[in-house]
């Protein structure tokens, strides 16, 4: 991942990265996503991040510096890493999928290289 790319700047590329792509799923759902103790809570629905929100997240899902390091450099599928117990998200399954969806969609990690 490229450096920097945090906070305002990870959200602003992740809505441009996922901008009119459209998958109907029906999965949505506010999902507090990044390192440790300082994620942003960013809004998902059927494949695309909205933009981030200061609401009430309905699923946490926290790294390790190193796991979000993983992720942005395309080593670590948060789904198979959330499968083999290796990230251990909090809250709503359903928006965790809608943010997984996303979140590891090759395209989508690309576009934040």
């Amino acid at each position: 991942m490229a450096d920097g790319v945090d906070g305002p700047d990870l959200v602003a590329r992740l809505v441009s990265a996922t901008a009119g792509r459209r998958h109907p799923s029906g999965l949505t759902g506010l999902v507090a996503f990044g390192i440790g103790s300082k994620p942003v809570t960013l809004v998902f629905e059927d494949g695309q991040v909205l933009g981030a929100t200061d609401a009430e997240p309905h699923a946490v899902l926290a790294l390790t510096k190193k796991q979000f390091e993983a992720w942005g450099s395309g080593e670590l599928s948060l789904s198979v890493a959330y499968m083999q117990g290796d990230v251990k998200p909090e809250g709503s399954t359903g928006a965790l999928l809608a943010a997984l969806e996303v979140l590891d969609d090759p395209e989508v990690r690309a576009a934040l290289a």
